[in-house]
Formats: structure tokens, sequence, C-alpha cells
């Protein structure tokens, strides 16, 4: 009781110590955390105002389209009908058809001297489109081809569309005008304005987060359009970015906010204000609560001295009972008829929980008594082998129950002096492990030998083994190993430690030893136990 007073008095200094030493580096800590929470929402509110924009762009693109398509039907051939339409349409460069083969079919490559100035510009503008083959009749990897699409390239001054639509085997395709369509994408986003200082910013201010800026980049990064706050951002930081989506891919929003911008330093200021006071509070509810700790801990070690005493009372209580129940189970079993096969599986449960019920109660009584520094042996003349097989004739039953096999080499026929129901305790505690734990090895075997006056009793078994580094805990009090083989398996934890304090008691110990095979267990159990008539 002394050395878990000490215990307790270091815990309890320890509990009031490193709180108050660390509570600096837990203010940093938590700053900095929240900082990040409030630039996560930050972004991820920018994220979506730049999603709606996306939105809106892709509308515009999709009018754009609709447009586009107007003017190029009716679909024809025809020179000159493709070329008054590329004269007179806003939208559209130049027109082009392919043919069945990805051949230009217009402008008229068979006859070079007739093509048009805007023709021969307008294939050195698109040389890179049509090397290699045509890219607007290739089959997917479903072996379909579409209908329609957009194609993008580069050239000149930044990203070029096309819009093509396949008739039949030929595909006509129209290269769009680059500046009206920029010009109507931006015609979508808000209008901006000139402040007093003669910068940009937006009349619809509800479309960019206060103090930032929206902006439209190009696939070069430069600036096409950009509305928002008119705050100085001379030191820009990008708050959120996001890619458009389909023939715009290239081209990014995102949101810029000036550097040590006013939003940050208020949520800063506020966070420290909020933090201090609770830093306070937290140091003071820990010293309330190791006083309350330690005034509470006489009442915790008394309840817990009168809860020990108690089950000792109540095992002491049903260990007479539980021993006539055991005794008249048996001897109904054997005079049960054995043609009626319930009545016996009725009887064998019985007699088996009996017996369980017994190793428990027997565990916890040792405990109880090795607790009080009451444990002690009480030596008689026994044969070693006698006590081993009455061990192993109580588990049979639930050993065939679960395919155990038993192999045993007894070789202690000779009386000695020895505590056989402490013996008989160790060894029913190792077989209930087998039991429990190794029943997937479908092996045990059990021996015995001497050397002089010490007995050396072998459980060994095949299942998952014990970890090596849990080779010694393990005979720890309610100390059990946690993995897949122990989980749902019910237990006190107590068995090893008591088999080893009892085996101790007779000059002996209990080890659990390494296995040449590296599977399995194997469990040592030696005592000093005399040949009958000689000193112990």
């Amino acid at each position: 009781m002394g050395r878990l007073f000490s215990k307790f008095t270091i815990i309890l200094l320890l509990l009031v110590a490193v709180p108050l030493a660390i509570v600096g580096w837990l203010g940093a800590r938590i700053v900095r955390d929240e900082q990040m929470v409030l630039q996560h929402q930050v972004r991820e509110l920018t994220t979506g105002q730049l999603r709606a924009i996306d939105t809106a762009i892709q509308a515009s693109l999709k009018t754009y389209e609709q447009r586009v398509l107007e003017e190029m039907r009716p679909l024809t051939t025809d020179v000159e009908t493709l070329r008054q339409r590329g004269r007179e349409s806003a939208l559209v460069t130049q027109m082009y058809v392919l043919g069945a083969e990805g051949n230009l079919v217009f402008p008229p490559m068979a006859t070079p001297a007739s093509l048009t100035t805007q023709e021969r510009e307008s294939l050195q503008r698109t040389a890179s489109v049509w090397d290699g083959g045509s890219l607007f009749t290739q089959e997917g990897e479903d072996g379909s081809r579409a209908s329609s699409g957009w194609h993008t390239w580069y050239w000149g001054n930044g990203l070029q569309w096309m819009y093509w639509l396949r008739d039949g085997n030929q595909v006509y395709v129209a290269e769009l005008n680059r500046s009206r369509l920029i010009a109507e994408l931006i015609a979508a986003l808000p209008d901006a304005g000139t402040d007093s200082a003669g910068r940009s910013y937006a009349s619809k201010q509800e479309t960019a987060p206060s103090g930032g800026r929206v902006r439209l980049l190009d696939s070069a990064g430069l600036v096409l359009y950009q509305w928002g706050g008119a705050d100085d951002l001379e030191t820009p930081q990008v708050v959120a970015s996001l890619p458009l989506e389909g023939p715009l891919r290239a081209w990014t929003l995102d949101f810029v906010n000036a550097g040590g911008s006013a939003f940050g330093k208020a949520a800063e200021s506020s966070l420290l204000l909020t933090l201090i006071p609770s830093l306070a509070l937290m140091a003071l509810v820990v010293a309330a609560l190791a006083y309350f700790l330690h005034q509470d801990r006489k009442r915790t070690l008394l309840e817990a001295e009168q809860r020990v005493s108690f089950v000792n009372q109540v095992s002491h209580e049903l260990k007479t009972p539980l021993t006539n129940i055991r005794m008249y189970a048996e001897m109904l079993e054997q005079e049960v008829d054995d043609s009626d096969p319930k009545a016996q599986r009725y009887l064998h449960v019985i007699v088996s929980e009996s017996q369980r019920l017994s190793r428990l109660i027997a565990n916890v009584l040792s405990f109880s008594r090795k607790q009080r520094d009451n444990l002690s042996l009480h030596r008689q003349n026994a044969i070693p082998d006698e006590v081993l097989r009455q061990v192993l004739e109580q588990f049979q039953p639930a050993l065939v129950a679960k395919g155990i096999v038993t192999e045993i080499a007894l070789h202690t026929p000779e009386p000695r002096s020895l505590d056989p129901d402490a013996l008989g305790q160790i060894v029913g505690n190792l077989v209930n492990n087998v039991e429990k734990y190794a029943a997937a090895g479908k092996h045990l075997r059990l021996s015995s030998e001497t050397a002089g006056d010490l007995l050396r009793v072998t459980v060994e078994d095949r299942g998952p083994g014990v970890p090596e580094r849990e080779r010694e805990r393990i005979f720890a009090a309610f100390y059990r190993v946690h993995d897949a083989v122990s989980e749902g398996v019910s237990g006190t934890g107590i068995g090893l430690s008591i088999s080893r304090e009892l085996a101790r008691l007779h000059g002996g110990d209990v080890t659990l030893e390494a296995v040449q095979s590296g599977q399995g267990s194997r469990f040592v159990v030696t005592l000093q136990c005399p040949l009958k008539g000689e000193s112990a």
C-alpha cells in the first residue's frame, strides 16, 4: 500500500507540474492550429465562390458554342460560301473542311495559287494542328467517334480554340476569334470600375471576399481580367486557386489577398484574447483537480480494500456450495443412462462450467492471500503424475471439443512432498491458457521429469506463441497480451501471476522458454519436491 501511495504522489506532482510547464507551448500550438483552420475555411469559402464564377464562364462558353454552330450551318464544302462566312463572321476567324482521310479539303490545298492571303496566314497559324494526321477523326478506346468537340493549341500570344463538327466522313472546323471569345467571356464576369486612386474594383462586391481580388489568368499566368476590393495588393498572397473546366482548363481563377491583411491580424488578436483566459482557467482547473484527487485518495484506497475483502468473502462463500454442485453433478453424470445423450450433454456442461468456476475462485482466493502476504503451501506426500492426470481429465472434454490432441509424457510416479492443490492450480492455469489462446495449434504436450529434488513439468502447444517483448510482462497481475488471438477471450489476467507465485513458494519458478520452430509456447514449471520421507 505504501508503494502505491508513493507512485500516486509522483503521478500527482507530474499531473500538476507538466501541464503548467507546457502551457506556453500549448498556447502557441493552439494559435497556429486555429490559424490553419481559419485559413482552410477561408480557402474553402473562396474556392466555392471561384467555382460559381467558373460556372458562369462555362455557361457563356456554351452560348458562344451555339452561336458558332449557327454560323457553320448549313454545312457545305463550297469554297466561296466558306470564304464569305470567314469574312463576315465576328465569331470565327477561318473555316476548314477535312476529308475522309483527314486531308484538308478547304482551304483548297490542291491549288495553292488559289489561296487567299487570309487562308495562307491561317494555314501557317494552324500548321501544328494538321501535322501528323487529323486530330478530329481518331477513334476513342471504345471504338466510337465523337460527333463534335473543342480543340486547343498554342500559337503566338497564347491559347487558341477550334470547334469542330463531324458530318458523315467530313469534319467541319471553325477557328474561333480569340479576341472576341475572351471579350465575351469577360463580359460574363462582374463589371470593374476604378476607385479614387485609379485602381480597379468590382461593382458587385459580393463576388469577391472583402480585402481581396479575383483574377482571371491565362495559360502564361498573365492577368486577363480582375475585380474585387480596392485594398493595396502590392504584396498579394494567393488564398485559393481554381483551374477552369473544358477548353479553358489552361486558364486559372484565383483569389489574392493583401499580405498581413486586417482579417488575419484581427483573427490572431481574437485568438490570443480567447486563449490566455482559457489557459489560465485550465491551470486553475488542473490545480483544483490535483487537490481533489489528493483528498479523494484515502477514500479510494479504503473502498478498494473493502472491495477486495468483499470479493474474498464472496469467493469463500461460493467455494463450498460450488464444490457440492460439482461433486453431485459428477456423480449424476456417471449414473445417467448413455441412451439419453441430451441429459449427458447437459450434465457435461454443468460439470465443466463448475470446474471452470472452481479454478477461477481458486485463483481469486490465492491472489487475495498473496495481496495480504498470506499465501502459503500445505505440503503432503503426493504423486505428481496423478495430480497431472487429474488436471487433464478435467480439461479433456473442452480440449476434445476444440480438436486439441493431447500428448502425455509423465515420468514422476513416485510420491513426493508437495502441495497437490497448488500443483494442480499451476498446471490447470497453463492448460486453460492453451485451450483459450492456442487452440488453433491443435496440440498440447504435458510432460514431467525429475532431477534429484527438482520436479520439472512442461506444458507445450503449437499456437501463435507469445511475442518476445511480452514474455515477462504476461506474468504481471492483470496484464493480458492484446492481439487478434486474445481479442474477445474472457480472462482475469491473474492466472500466470498466481502460478508463478505458487511455484516460487515451492522453491521453483514458472518460465516461458523459446520454441525452436518459432511457433507455439513452452511453459516450464520447476518445483522443489523432496522424495517421500525427506525434509522439504
